[in-house]
């Protein structure tokens, strides 16, 4: 086979577009069977949700999250099969897999082209000293765990090159490039040497300098197989090892085996210039284990694979091979025998068995390949885990870890610190973990949901809106969904009664006592002010009572009904400045009220000077608003109510990402006011979060992304921001607070008029002539299906660029002739 056509095999990562692609497919699912199939325990859910929104600091986190399980995170995203993580995902039931080692080698190759690969924090030294004898996957994997908890480390490799049986992975399929840097990687973990060229006959024999001694070698001797002429075939591990020795250009090669290795060695072959390569196994192709796409390229790269087939002899002078045809059970099946004499080289790629026994020596721990024969990188790198803690146990003269699978690991990196930069934050006087809350919601709604909140990480929740004595409607199948990140709700309240939340609001403040837990309420609006009063301000005093550590006051229902001169209570500035009248009147001045506000105005800020008046009366008492809040919109659904001739039309609080740019509009117009702002409505990431915190908000509440993602989701909003911060050299989430005032807006005729135009990468084009759609005519493609920009009409809009699906077009400067002809 042809060199250039072989060399398409070649590994190449995800581009960017692809990888945001992939990473948006992942459904990060509540019970992450990815995590659980990883034997390094390795999360593919939580590092592509960190990377969705590609960022430096996002390709950080996320190679921190692989690499904090991996220390051949790396090398195993390029290599690793699909029988572990990709098998298990949910998707696979559905359409097809997340393609979990390929965004996996592309976040850890772009840390690395980036220069933001992690950096773990270093252990102190603690007086102890380990050998490793190996360095390959398993190797390097308990080196960086115990590096990790503070020894010092020595590495012993016979080879001149680390990197184990990395090495034989033909180039083709993976290069060495990935393989060197992880190396660098791990060496930055503690304090490591690797003694190249350094064999070892006895490893107990280092314990005489050493504390402890863990024995990665992997495998080397191969089993025979008792034919004749066997030693006329090449060993497969030698092959790889030394194939300049061997000249196969032009020949037929023969690949005895059913595994990485011998499909290896026919590539190999291949690649050297050999006329064809067949392999030989004894199994069913079905039961190669091999990955799927390894498997493609071998049969497109035109290698045959002889199942059920077993080697009996190799001809004289090594021209040929004798086989035979199994059965279902493995037998010979008489009358198959065949000669092969247009085979001139032989291969024996089959089982390889461990370097080194396993002789119980006290000191001496065993993992890799020499403990559990040969298996892929990953499963070397989680047994490397398990040795480590086995001998981090004995040295420290503790009972040794339960291990149940030596190829499962959830060990977890000592340094590895995803909050880089401290989200303390200041909620009027009392310290919060992050500024982080779940809003009043489904999700908030009782003891249980907040006990659970609190369990994943959440430092604050506000209980789903109650009133006592009040008929509660909540309709059925009141849930929408106008987009994956965009919902719609008429469940505006709580089912349950006041009396019931005060007495959770009171266990949940025992219990939590670090906790915010918040509560909200509100009160009728009939016109008769004094027992419409008599209501907000008993309800007030009731949760004040049961210790609630703020309330909050729904003044924006997206549904209305309240008799106001608009929909909502909060559209009228008079009434709503009113009612928040009578609730500061009665108001405890430690405890914080927040009222809730809508981004459906006019003005806000007609709505909030009206309301910073109000607070002028109390000086002494602690308020905010929470702004803004789901916004009112018609939804239609098959009919489940009455009858009609059309859809049935639900007014509904929509909310989540379709809802965020009206909230960051609304925060901006009303921050500079000074009127403190717990930001509400739209955030579904870290970074739609952090936009209400750099226009002033002192907290975000979350309601849609907990509805879609689960409580879990803390984790990954959390670590979003603390790496952002950091990479924006901000050392706390106050210096960040309100970064983009006084002017969060530039004026509309400030916007800059210098106009680029789109650039196309031709290579990543996939001619689908979308761009033509253009408005102003400006795009047609040339005979090969590849957009031109003609520059007297392109107004560079951009529309094009942010909608071209693999990332081939991006803006830049136009050229004097082009600026010369520029439309506007």
């Amino acid at each position: 086979m042809a060199m250039d056509k072989y060399m398409k095999n070649k590994i190449t990562f995800l581009t960017d577009a692809q990888l945001k692609t992939e990473a948006e497919r992942c459904l990060y699912c509540e019970e992450k069977p990815c995590k659980t199939a990883c034997p390094a325990d390795c999360s593919p859910a939580d590092f592509i949700m960190a990377v969705r929104q590609m960022e430096n600091s996002d390709f950080k986190r996320s190679a921190a999250l692989i690499m904090g399980h991996n220390t051949f995170g790396g090398v195993c995203g390029a290599v690793c099969p699909d029988w572990f993580c990709v098998k298990a995902c949910s998707r696979k039931l559905f359409d097809k897999p997340i393609e979990i080692p390929a965004v996996q080698a592309a976040v850890v190759q772009k840390a690395k082209e980036l220069g933001v690969m992690p950096r773990f924090k270093k252990a102190k030294f603690n007086g102890k000293k380990v050998a490793v004898v190996g360095a390959g996957p398993a190797g390097f994997a308990a080196a960086g765990t115990l590096a990790q908890l503070g020894y010092k480390i020595d590495i012993f490799e016979k080879d001149k090159k680390a990197g184990g049986a990395c090495n034989l992975i033909p180039d083709a399929r993976f290069p060495k490039e990935v393989l060197r840097t992880e190396i660098e990687f791990v060496k930055t973990l503690g304090d490591i040497s690797i003694k190249t060229g350094s064999a070892i006959k006895d490893p107990a024999s280092l314990l005489k300098k050493y504390d402890a001694v863990i024995v990665t070698a992997g495998v080397e001797k191969q089993l025979k197989l008792g034919i004749e002429n066997e030693a006329l075939g090449v060993e497969g591990l030698e092959y790889l090892r030394n194939f300049k020795k061997y000249k196969v250009k032009g020949k037929n090669v023969a690949v005895i085996g059913g595994g990485a290795v011998a499909a290896d060695c026919a590539m190999k072959a291949l690649e050297l210039g050999a006329a064809k390569a067949e392999i030989f196994t004894r199994k069913n192709i079905g039961d190669i284990q091999l990955p799927e796409h390894e498997l493609r390229d071998i049969l497109k790269a035109g290698i045959n694979i002889n199942a059920k087939s077993r080697i009996t002899a190799i001809l004289k002078g090594g021209k040929g091979i004798k086989i035979v045809r199994l059965d279902d059970k493995a037998k010979d099946i008489a009358g198959t025998e065949q000669v092969r004499t247009d085979l001139a080289f032989v291969v024996l790629a089959i089982k390889n068995l461990p370097v080194f026994e396993d002789k119980k020596q006290k000191g001496v721990f065993l993992a890799g390949d020499c403990r559990n024969g040969a298996a892929t990188v990953v499963e070397g790198a989680a047994s490397g885990k398990n040795a480590a803690m086995e001998a981090h146990a004995f040295i420290q003269g503790k009972k040794a870890p339960v291990i149940p699978n030596n190829l499962k690991s959830t060990v977890l990196l000592a340094g590895r610190d995803m909050l880089p930069v401290s989200l303390e934050t200041d909620f009027f006087g009392r310290k919060l973990s992050s500024p982080f809350i779940i809003s009043a919601s489904p999700h908030s709604d009782g003891y249980d949901q907040v006990k659970r909140a609190y369990e994943a990480g959440w430092p604050g929740v506000v209980m789903k809106t109650a009133f006592d004595g009040l008929h509660i409607h909540i309709p059925s199948e009141y849930m929408v969904t106008f987009t994956e990140n965009t919902y719609g709700n008429s469940d505006n309240v709580s089912g349950h009664p006041l009396d019931r939340v005060c007495e959770e609001v009171s266990r949940l403040v025992k219990e939590y006592p670090d906790r915010l837990t918040a509560a909200s309420t509100g009160g009728p609006v009939t016109g008769d002010d004094e027992a419409d009063k008599k209501v907000w301000q008993a309800n007030t005093l009731k949760l004040e009572k049961a210790g609630a550590m703020a309330v909050e006051y729904s003044l924006s229902c997206p549904q209305g009904g309240d008799g106001t001169k608009g929909d909502i209570v909060s559209q009228d500035p008079e009434l709503a400045a009113k009612i928040i009248d009578w609730v500061m009147e009665v108001s405890n001045p430690e405890i914080p009220k927040l009222f809730k506000l809508t981004g459906a105005v006019t003005a806000i800020w007609q709505v909030v000077n009206a309301i910073k008046q109000v607070y002028a009366k109390y000086p002494h008492k602690k308020a905010g608003i929470t702004l803004a809040n789901s916004f009112p919109a018609l939804s239609f659904r098959k009919r489940l109510s009455g009858k009609g001739r059309w859809d049935e039309g639900m007014v509904v609080g929509m909310s989540g990402e379709g809802v965020a740019p009206i909230s960051n509009l609304t925060i901006a117009k009303a921050v500079n006011l000074g009127v403190p702002i717990s930001g509400n409505g739209g955030p579904m990431d870290y970074k739609a979060a952090a936009n209400f915190l750099a226009l002033g908000a002192k907290s975000v509440q979350f309601c849609t992304v907990v509805m879609k993602y689960g409580f879990g989701v803390i984790d990954e909003l959390n670590w979003g921001l603390s790496h952002m911060l950091e990479e924006k050299g901000f050392k706390s989430v106050g210096e960040f607070i309100g970064c983009a005032l006084p002017g969060p807006i530039t004026n509309f005729p400030d916007l800059t008029p210098v106009k680029n135009i789109p650039g196309v990468d031709a290579e990543l084009c996939r001619h689908c002539g979308n761009c033509e759609r253009c408005g102003y005519l400006a795009v047609k493609l040339d005979g090969k299906k590849i957009p031109k920009f003609d520059a007297s009409k392109c107004i560079g809009c951009s529309l094009c660029v942010k909608k071209c699906f693999p990332g081939a077009l991006k803006m830049r400067k136009r050229t004097a002739a082009e600026l010369k002809v520029c439309p506007e």
